[in-house]
Protein backbone atom coordinates (compact mmCIF):
# COMPACT_ATOMS: atom_id res chain seq x y z
CA UNK A 1 0.00 0.00 0.00
CA UNK A 2 0.71 3.49 -0.99
CA UNK A 3 2.46 5.96 1.42
CA UNK A 4 1.10 9.24 2.05
CA UNK A 5 4.91 10.38 0.94
CA UNK A 6 4.61 8.21 -2.57
CA UNK A 7 0.93 8.97 -3.17
CA UNK A 8 1.88 12.89 -2.87
CA UNK A 9 5.11 12.14 -5.44
CA UNK A 10 2.88 10.04 -7.89
CA UNK A 11 0.52 13.08 -7.83
CA UNK A 12 3.08 15.53 -8.69
CA UNK A 13 4.55 13.07 -11.76
CA UNK A 14 0.93 12.52 -13.22
CA UNK A 15 0.47 15.67 -13.14
CA UNK A 16 3.36 16.93 -14.84
CA UNK A 17 3.44 14.44 -17.54
CA UNK A 18 -0.14 15.40 -17.97
CA UNK A 19 0.69 19.15 -18.58
CA UNK A 20 3.15 18.17 -20.94
CA UNK A 21 0.96 15.72 -22.84
CA UNK A 22 -1.53 18.95 -23.00
CA UNK A 23 1.01 21.08 -24.43
CA UNK A 24 2.50 18.42 -26.90
CA UNK A 25 -0.97 18.08 -28.31
CA UNK A 26 -2.97 20.56 -28.56
CA UNK A 27 -2.97 22.65 -31.52
CA UNK A 28 -2.23 25.82 -31.44
CA UNK A 29 -0.89 26.35 -35.27
CA UNK A 30 -2.46 29.21 -37.31
CA UNK A 31 -4.77 28.76 -40.01
CA UNK A 32 -3.54 30.86 -42.79
CA UNK A 33 -0.53 31.53 -44.64
CA UNK A 34 -0.24 35.09 -43.53
CA UNK A 35 -1.00 34.16 -39.88
CA UNK A 36 1.94 31.89 -39.99
CA UNK A 37 3.98 35.15 -41.23
CA UNK A 38 2.44 37.34 -38.62
CA UNK A 39 3.16 34.58 -35.79
CA UNK A 40 7.10 34.04 -37.14
CA UNK A 41 8.05 37.41 -37.07
CA UNK A 42 7.02 38.42 -33.35
CA UNK A 43 9.45 35.59 -32.32
CA UNK A 44 12.04 36.94 -34.43
CA UNK A 45 14.46 40.52 -33.75
CA UNK A 46 15.25 43.11 -35.67
CA UNK A 47 19.09 42.92 -35.80
CA UNK A 48 19.75 46.48 -36.31
CA UNK A 49 17.25 47.62 -33.90
CA UNK A 50 16.93 47.67 -29.90
CA UNK A 51 13.76 45.54 -28.35
CA UNK A 52 11.70 45.66 -31.69
CA UNK A 53 10.57 41.94 -33.42
CA UNK A 54 10.77 42.00 -37.23
CA UNK A 55 6.95 42.36 -37.19
CA UNK A 56 6.98 46.10 -35.86
CA UNK A 57 10.13 47.48 -37.63
CA UNK A 58 10.25 49.33 -40.53
CA UNK A 59 14.31 48.82 -40.68
CA UNK A 60 15.52 47.75 -43.85
CA UNK A 61 17.17 44.31 -42.26
CA UNK A 62 13.66 43.24 -40.82
CA UNK A 63 11.85 44.00 -44.54
CA UNK A 64 14.35 41.71 -45.78
CA UNK A 65 14.35 39.00 -43.12
CA UNK A 66 10.18 39.49 -43.42
CA UNK A 67 10.84 38.87 -47.33
CA UNK A 68 12.54 35.87 -46.51
CA UNK A 69 9.99 34.94 -43.83
CA UNK A 70 7.17 34.85 -46.73
CA UNK A 71 9.21 32.88 -49.22
CA UNK A 72 9.72 30.04 -46.49
CA UNK A 73 6.25 29.76 -45.48
CA UNK A 74 5.30 30.09 -49.03
CA UNK A 75 7.43 27.48 -49.74
CA UNK A 76 5.46 25.05 -47.56
CA UNK A 77 7.95 22.73 -46.89
CA UNK A 78 9.61 23.82 -43.80
CA UNK A 79 6.96 24.56 -40.00
CA UNK A 80 7.22 27.17 -38.13
CA UNK A 81 10.02 26.71 -35.42
CA UNK A 82 12.08 24.92 -38.29
CA UNK A 83 11.35 28.66 -40.13
CA UNK A 84 12.54 30.24 -37.41
CA UNK A 85 15.41 27.87 -36.90
CA UNK A 86 17.00 28.37 -40.60
CA UNK A 87 16.60 32.23 -39.32
CA UNK A 88 18.39 31.80 -36.82
CA UNK A 89 21.33 29.37 -38.14
CA UNK A 90 21.53 32.41 -41.33
CA UNK A 91 20.77 36.11 -39.34
CA UNK A 92 22.70 34.34 -35.80
CA UNK A 93 21.22 33.20 -32.70
CA UNK A 94 20.84 36.55 -31.60
CA UNK A 95 18.08 37.35 -33.17
CA UNK A 96 15.52 35.25 -31.23
CA UNK A 97 13.62 37.14 -29.49
CA UNK A 98 13.01 34.01 -26.58
CA UNK A 99 15.70 31.48 -26.42
CA UNK A 100 14.83 28.07 -27.78
CA UNK A 101 13.02 25.45 -25.72
CA UNK A 102 14.82 22.26 -27.18
CA UNK A 103 18.55 21.79 -26.93
CA UNK A 104 21.27 23.85 -24.88
CA UNK A 105 19.12 27.06 -24.96
CA UNK A 106 16.43 24.66 -23.25
CA UNK A 107 18.49 24.77 -19.88
CA UNK A 108 17.55 28.53 -19.42
CA UNK A 109 14.23 27.40 -18.77
CA UNK A 110 14.36 23.79 -17.20
CA UNK A 111 17.73 24.86 -15.25
CA UNK A 112 15.69 27.43 -12.57
CA UNK A 113 12.87 25.21 -12.57
CA UNK A 114 15.17 22.55 -11.17
CA UNK A 115 16.86 24.13 -8.68
CA UNK A 116 13.76 25.64 -7.38
CA UNK A 117 12.07 22.27 -6.97
CA UNK A 118 15.09 21.07 -5.08
CA UNK A 119 15.51 23.82 -2.69
CA UNK A 120 11.78 23.07 -2.08
CA UNK A 121 12.81 19.56 -1.21
CA UNK A 122 15.62 20.12 0.53
CA UNK A 123 13.37 22.80 3.18
CA UNK A 124 10.49 20.46 3.35
CA UNK A 125 13.38 17.75 4.55
CA UNK A 126 14.86 20.13 7.27
CA UNK A 127 11.84 21.08 8.35
CA UNK A 128 10.27 17.79 8.79
CA UNK A 129 14.07 16.68 10.34
CA UNK A 130 13.97 19.66 13.03
CA UNK A 131 10.10 18.88 13.76
CA UNK A 132 11.18 14.74 14.61
CA UNK A 133 13.97 16.24 16.39
CA UNK A 134 12.07 18.96 18.66
CA UNK A 135 9.33 16.18 19.56
CA UNK A 136 11.27 14.17 22.59
CA UNK A 137 8.03 12.21 23.25
CA UNK A 138 7.88 10.62 20.20
CA UNK A 139 9.84 7.93 19.41
CA UNK A 140 11.22 8.43 15.63
CA UNK A 141 11.60 5.02 13.15
CA UNK A 142 14.66 4.84 11.52
CA UNK A 143 14.97 3.06 8.19
CA UNK A 144 17.42 0.20 8.01
CA UNK A 145 20.79 1.59 7.03
CA UNK A 146 20.54 -0.78 3.62
CA UNK A 147 17.68 1.41 2.66
CA UNK A 148 18.83 4.83 3.61
CA UNK A 149 20.85 5.46 -0.28
CA UNK A 150 18.13 3.50 -1.81
CA UNK A 151 15.65 5.90 -0.55
CA UNK A 152 18.31 8.87 -1.02
CA UNK A 153 18.81 8.14 -4.94
CA UNK A 154 15.19 7.37 -5.36
CA UNK A 155 14.43 10.88 -3.81
CA UNK A 156 16.81 12.51 -5.96
CA UNK A 157 15.83 11.14 -9.05
CA UNK A 158 12.21 12.27 -8.14
CA UNK A 159 13.16 15.44 -7.87
CA UNK A 160 15.34 16.08 -10.96
CA UNK A 161 12.54 13.94 -12.94
CA UNK A 162 10.16 16.04 -11.69
CA UNK A 163 12.21 19.15 -12.32
CA UNK A 164 12.94 18.84 -15.18
CA UNK A 165 9.71 18.19 -16.46
CA UNK A 166 8.48 21.35 -15.15
CA UNK A 167 10.93 23.13 -16.78
CA UNK A 168 10.55 21.54 -20.25
CA UNK A 169 6.95 22.63 -19.98
CA UNK A 170 8.09 26.53 -19.17
CA UNK A 171 10.11 26.29 -21.52
CA UNK A 172 7.27 25.07 -24.50
CA UNK A 173 5.02 27.55 -23.18
CA UNK A 174 6.94 30.22 -23.20
CA UNK A 175 8.50 29.73 -26.32
CA UNK A 176 4.94 30.18 -27.85
CA UNK A 177 4.56 33.52 -26.32
CA UNK A 178 4.77 36.62 -28.42
CA UNK A 179 7.63 39.06 -27.96
CA UNK A 180 5.45 41.85 -26.40
CA UNK A 181 4.54 39.42 -23.67
CA UNK A 182 5.79 39.00 -20.38
CA UNK A 183 5.80 35.36 -18.35
CA UNK A 184 2.44 35.37 -17.34
CA UNK A 185 1.36 36.99 -20.93
CA UNK A 186 0.99 40.27 -19.85
CA UNK A 187 2.15 43.15 -22.35
CA UNK A 188 5.26 45.00 -21.54
CA UNK A 189 5.46 49.18 -22.36
CA UNK A 190 8.46 48.11 -24.82
CA UNK A 191 9.98 49.85 -27.18
CA UNK A 192 8.34 47.68 -29.59
CA UNK A 193 4.86 48.49 -27.84
CA UNK A 194 5.64 52.35 -27.54
CA UNK A 195 6.20 52.34 -31.50
CA UNK A 196 2.90 50.03 -32.42
CA UNK A 197 0.94 52.85 -30.10
CA UNK A 198 2.80 55.76 -31.83
CA UNK A 199 1.71 54.53 -35.36
CA UNK A 200 -1.90 53.73 -34.18
CA UNK A 201 -2.18 57.25 -33.00
CA UNK A 202 -0.37 58.59 -36.24
CA UNK A 203 -1.45 61.72 -38.23
CA UNK A 204 -4.83 61.90 -36.58
CA UNK A 205 -3.13 62.49 -33.06
CA UNK A 206 0.02 63.92 -33.88
CA UNK A 207 1.06 65.34 -30.59
CA UNK A 208 0.09 61.91 -28.50
CA UNK A 209 2.58 60.46 -31.81
CA UNK A 210 5.36 63.34 -31.03
CA UNK A 211 5.35 62.05 -26.99
CA UNK A 212 5.33 58.29 -27.78
CA UNK A 213 8.42 58.95 -30.22
CA UNK A 214 9.90 60.83 -27.89
CA UNK A 215 9.73 58.27 -24.98
CA UNK A 216 11.07 55.66 -27.69
CA UNK A 217 14.05 58.11 -27.91
CA UNK A 218 14.72 58.49 -24.16
CA UNK A 219 15.90 55.02 -23.89
CA UNK A 220 16.72 54.63 -27.60
CA UNK A 221 18.52 57.77 -29.01
CA UNK A 222 19.54 55.83 -32.01
CA UNK A 223 15.74 53.97 -32.62
CA UNK A 224 15.51 55.14 -36.02
CA UNK A 225 11.87 54.84 -37.22
CA UNK A 226 11.42 57.23 -33.87
CA UNK A 227 14.00 59.58 -34.93
CA UNK A 228 12.23 59.51 -38.44
CA UNK A 229 8.05 59.88 -37.81
CA UNK A 230 9.00 62.28 -35.05
CA UNK A 231 10.73 64.50 -37.20
CA UNK A 232 8.33 64.14 -39.54
CA UNK A 233 5.47 64.76 -37.50
CA UNK A 234 7.11 67.56 -36.20
CA UNK A 235 7.60 69.40 -39.28
CA UNK A 236 3.75 68.55 -40.21
CA UNK A 237 2.48 70.22 -37.41
CA UNK A 238 4.36 73.41 -37.54
CA UNK A 239 3.54 74.26 -41.00
CA UNK A 240 0.35 75.81 -39.48
CA UNK A 241 2.72 78.27 -37.39
CA UNK A 242 4.48 81.46 -38.37
CA UNK A 243 7.86 81.95 -40.28
CA UNK A 244 10.31 81.62 -37.33
CA UNK A 245 8.87 78.06 -35.94
CA UNK A 246 8.62 76.29 -39.35
CA UNK A 247 12.27 77.66 -40.31
CA UNK A 248 13.26 76.26 -36.46
CA UNK A 249 11.44 72.82 -37.34
CA UNK A 250 12.86 72.32 -40.92
CA UNK A 251 16.16 73.00 -39.11
CA UNK A 252 15.82 70.28 -36.55
CA UNK A 253 13.74 67.68 -38.95
CA UNK A 254 16.74 68.12 -41.23
CA UNK A 255 18.85 67.13 -38.65
CA UNK A 256 16.78 64.38 -37.34
CA UNK A 257 16.49 62.64 -41.16
CA UNK A 258 20.32 63.04 -41.62
CA UNK A 259 20.76 61.25 -38.48
CA UNK A 260 18.29 58.48 -39.26
CA UNK A 261 19.52 57.63 -42.57
CA UNK A 262 23.48 57.94 -41.50
CA UNK A 263 21.98 54.99 -38.69
CA UNK A 264 20.46 53.10 -41.69
CA UNK A 265 21.24 54.17 -44.96
CA UNK A 266 18.84 51.67 -46.19
CA UNK A 267 15.47 52.51 -44.37
CA UNK A 268 13.27 53.96 -47.22
CA UNK A 269 11.17 56.05 -44.83
CA UNK A 270 13.74 58.74 -43.97
CA UNK A 271 14.44 59.23 -47.48
CA UNK A 272 11.22 59.79 -48.68
CA UNK A 273 10.60 62.06 -45.71
CA UNK A 274 13.56 64.16 -46.52
CA UNK A 275 12.92 64.32 -49.48
CA UNK A 276 9.49 65.61 -48.96
CA UNK A 277 10.42 68.57 -46.45
CA UNK A 278 13.82 69.37 -48.67
CA UNK A 279 11.00 70.00 -51.61
CA UNK A 280 8.03 71.25 -49.92
CA UNK A 281 9.55 73.56 -46.87
CA UNK A 282 12.86 74.16 -48.53
CA UNK A 283 12.46 74.68 -51.86
CA UNK A 284 15.24 72.98 -53.15
CA UNK A 285 13.79 70.49 -56.10
CA UNK A 286 17.44 69.22 -57.51
CA UNK A 287 18.49 67.52 -53.64
CA UNK A 288 14.83 66.70 -53.27
CA UNK A 289 14.51 64.71 -56.36
CA UNK A 290 18.06 62.71 -55.39
CA UNK A 291 16.02 61.69 -52.02
CA UNK A 292 13.21 60.29 -53.58
CA UNK A 293 15.19 58.64 -55.81
CA UNK A 294 16.95 57.22 -53.30
CA UNK A 295 13.92 56.24 -51.38
CA UNK A 296 11.95 54.58 -54.27
CA UNK A 297 14.93 52.31 -55.09
CA UNK A 298 14.28 50.84 -51.54
CA UNK A 299 10.97 50.25 -52.09
CA UNK A 300 9.09 52.20 -49.29
CA UNK A 301 6.28 50.67 -47.26
CA UNK A 302 2.93 51.45 -48.81
CA UNK A 303 1.22 54.58 -47.41
CA UNK A 304 4.84 56.24 -47.64
CA UNK A 305 4.90 55.49 -51.73
CA UNK A 306 1.63 57.12 -52.21
CA UNK A 307 3.30 60.24 -51.02
CA UNK A 308 6.41 60.13 -52.96
CA UNK A 309 5.28 58.59 -56.41
CA UNK A 310 3.13 61.72 -56.60
CA UNK A 311 6.14 64.39 -55.29
CA UNK A 312 8.70 62.36 -58.12
CA UNK A 313 6.14 63.15 -61.11
CA UNK A 314 6.35 66.81 -59.83
CA UNK A 315 10.20 67.24 -59.22
CA UNK A 316 10.38 65.38 -62.90
CA UNK A 317 8.21 68.28 -64.56
CA UNK A 318 9.38 70.87 -62.72
CA UNK A 319 13.18 70.31 -63.32
CA UNK A 320 12.13 69.89 -66.99
CA UNK A 321 10.99 72.69 -67.00
CA UNK A 322 14.25 74.31 -65.56
CA UNK A 323 16.15 72.53 -68.15
CA UNK A 324 14.07 74.34 -70.84
CA UNK A 325 15.75 77.51 -72.63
Amino acid sequence: MLTRRRLVWVAIIVTTAGLLAFGAVRDTGPLTQQDRIDTITKRIACPTCDGESIYVSRASASQSIRAEVARQVGDGVRTDDEVVAYIADRFGGEVLLLPRGSGVDALIWVLPVVLTVVLIVALWWTFRRWRLAGNATTPVQVAPASQRPRSLVIGVVLTVVVGVAGGVLVARQAGQRLPSQTFTGGIEDSTASILAQARLAGPSDVKTAIDLYSRVLETDPDNVEALTYRAWLIMLSARQFDEALRAQAFASTVTALGRAIELDPEYPDAMCFLGIVVYRDGGDAASAKEFVDRCIERDPPVQVRGLIDALATELAAELAAELKP
